[in-house]
């Protein structure tokens, strides 16, 4: 069994913040929660998307070379994914030569089979997003996410016949051949496709900084169809037909709802041109927000991940990211919440019953749990609901095992059991221990690190004392 699963890959004309983090890794929860189960077979796809006529100018204006500053901000990226313990497979970026390889043998099956014209186009386009925008995208004529009017431009262009495929990629949502979650989302790509789609451009002229199309030289592939490729080229299109014949098609795209669009009908009509079988599925999460508004570097409250890492540590950042927001949902977040989380579920709430546990182990049964018992609360439903996205209840559901814990051991008060009740306390510590044993199993994709510390503490390993697993932050 293979699961093959993405996020989106980040354009690097910023460096990573919290709203980046939480889609990572949410696919990294995902993912891990599917390596735990018999021969599964997980890919997991992240990365960077770096070309484009914005990156060309942001190099510029910091006297660098593209490719230069493409490294650059690339490597801060997969640093950050570093810090909050992402298991990733692949790190690609869209420089990555198998993918310049991929993207121009993708364009050419397509255009061997007949969905590429040349043509010319007159829209809006919108220098944020490099793209071309409708005018019932507009808010009041300007952009609603960058706040700019867009400039009325007229180009050359090569065009995929996206129309040729709208009916194709409706009947496959419709069959779950191509599931998309939530269901608003399903809904939304639905009355898209209804009012029908137009082709899009695949190339522009006069950007030096990008995938020159192999037949046409003077075009360069537009930035969003050369992202949208990577998802082939880092299975191994080009690198390792193998591999990509072993994960193809991707299980399950996690992506912001922002990008829906060009996720679920023009990447699929992509595909579709191309003779490649679609997606399964497409996860879309909605936007983090502080303070009740969209991060912004204008507002000045952009939330570095790596800045909080540090200081909480990463399974505290993954914990409030996925406790505190409702998928598919906005969810506000900060350092307020970070903390109340950290010092009340986390250091109050698991620490508390780790290092209690593991003393009272120390103390009155030498470092042995006497016999294993079985967990007075099964947490089966917790990998169920975790699998549907559902991720704040599963989390939900470990915390009351956590609580009944700490509630267990102050009914029945070990330290006076090992003076009244010797055979007693034993079987109360071991269904403690049987309980922390089956939290720690299923808080495993989520909070890696604390599982495993607990996973040694249960062994003997190691003593879990007061604060060892979430020290005090001044």
């Amino acid at each position: 069994m293979k699961f093959y699963i993405t996020t989106a890959i980040d354009y690097i004309n910023g460096k990573p913040h919290i709203g980046h983090s939480y889609e990572k890794v949410a696919a990294d929860v995902l993912a891990r929660l599917n390596r735990f189960k018999d021969e599964a077979d997980v890919l997991f796809l992240t990365g960077t998307d770096e070309h484009g006529a914005k990156i060309a100018q942001f190099a510029k204006d910091q006297g660098l070379e593209p490719q230069r500053f493409a490294d650059q901000t690339a490597g801060l990226f997969q640093k950050t994914w570093d810090n909050l313990e992402l298991s990733y497979d692949r790190f690609i970026r869209t420089s990555d030569p198998d993918h310049v390889q991929t993207v121009q043998k993708i364009l050419e099956q397509i255009k061997a089979n007949g969905y590429l014209y040349e043509g010319e186009y007159t829209g809006l386009y919108c220098v944020g997003h490099e793209a071309f925008l409708t005018e019932k995208e507009l808010v009041d004529g300007v952009c609603p996410d960058h706040k700019t009017k867009p400039e009325q431009v007229t180009e050359k262009n090569w065009f995929l016949k996206v129309s040729a495929f709208t009916e194709q990629i409706r009947e496959k949502i419709e069959d779950d051949e191509l599931r998309i979650w939530p269901a608003e989302r399903r809904n939304e790509v639905l009355s898209l496709l209804k009012q029908g789609f137009n082709d899009i451009a695949i190339s522009r002229p006069n950007v030096k900084w990008g995938i020159p199309l192999p037949w046409d030289k003077a075009q360069t592939v537009y930035v969003w169809v050369d992202a949208l490729i990577n998802y082939v080229s880092g299975a191994g299109f080009t690198s390792d037909p193998a591999q990509f014949k072993k994960y193809w098609p991707a299980d399950l795209h996690v992506i912001g709802k922002d990008i829906i669009k060009f996720h679920c009908i023009i990447w699929p009509a992509i595909l579709l041109a191309a003779h490649l079988e679609v997606p399964r599925g497409v996860t879309v999460h909605g936007y983090l927000t502080v303070g009740g508004q969209k991060m912004s570097k204008s507002l000045g409250n952009v939330i570095d991940p790596n800045v909080w890492a540090a200081k909480f540590g990463s399974d505290a950042v993954r914990y409030l990211l996925l406790r505190e927001v409702v998928w598919g949902q906005d969810g506000d977040v900060s350092e307020e919440k970070l903390r109340a989380r950290y010092e009340g579920d986390l250091a109050n709430g698991l620490g508390n019953l780790v290092s209690r546990l593991t003393n009272m182990l120390e103390k009155f049964c030498d470092g042995a749990i006497p016999e294993i018992e079985r967990a007075h609360i099964p947490l089966d439903e917790a990998n169920e609901l975790a699998g549907s996205f559902r991720f704040h209840e599963a989390l939900i559901k470990i915390w009351e095992a956590v609580a009944w814990g700490n509630e267990y051991i102050d009914k029945n008060k070990p330290w006076e059991l090992a003076k009244t009740d010797p055979e007693k306390l034993k079987k109360v510590l071991s269904e403690v221990a049987a309980q922390l044993q089956e939290i720690a199993l299923k808080l495993a994709p989520f909070l890696p690190h604390t599982a495993e510390r607990i996973r040694q503490a249960l062994q003997g390993e190691q003593i879990v004392k007061i604060n060892d697993l979430f020290p005090k932050v001044e």
